[in-house]
């Protein structure tokens, strides 16, 4: 289960991000429709790993961008939704896919710190 690398990637780049003493109250990732990430182990697996860390009560919020290719057959841009479908516009195979394998951090929600009060 590769999932759990990919959450421990997610916590130790959050991390390095904000620091230890920083509270997060949310963390949002981009995982694409062609990734090859099984979103529910993931979120799994983040339960375990964001324990003991600034993280501990952070929810891993996950957007799924749709797949999507290039059809050299007819032209078209249109929906992948796995490696190997055949095109939905003209049923070739010829698809080179142009969206959808995103894995990253999009952001890190902290919370907002109270205004100094000058004295």
């Amino acid at each position: 289960m590769h999932e759990v690398s990919i959450a421990e990637g997610i916590a130790s780049a959050v991390q390095d991000a904000v620091g230890e003493k920083t509270s997060v109250v949310s963390v949002r990732v981009a995982v694409g429709e062609l990734a090859g990430v099984d979103v529910e182990a993931l979120v799994f697996a983040w339960e375990s790993v964001r324990k003991g860390t600034c993280m501990q009560n952070a929810p891993l919020v996950v957007e799924r961008p749709e797949g999507r290719a290039w059809c050299m057959n007819c032209c078209r841009d249109v929906p992948l939704h796995r490696h190997g479908d055949p095109c939905p516009e003209c049923g070739g195979y010829q698809l080179l896919p142009t969206q959808g394998h995103e894995l990253q951090v999009l952001d890190v929600e902290v919370p907002d710190e109270p205004p100094e009060t000058g004295g």
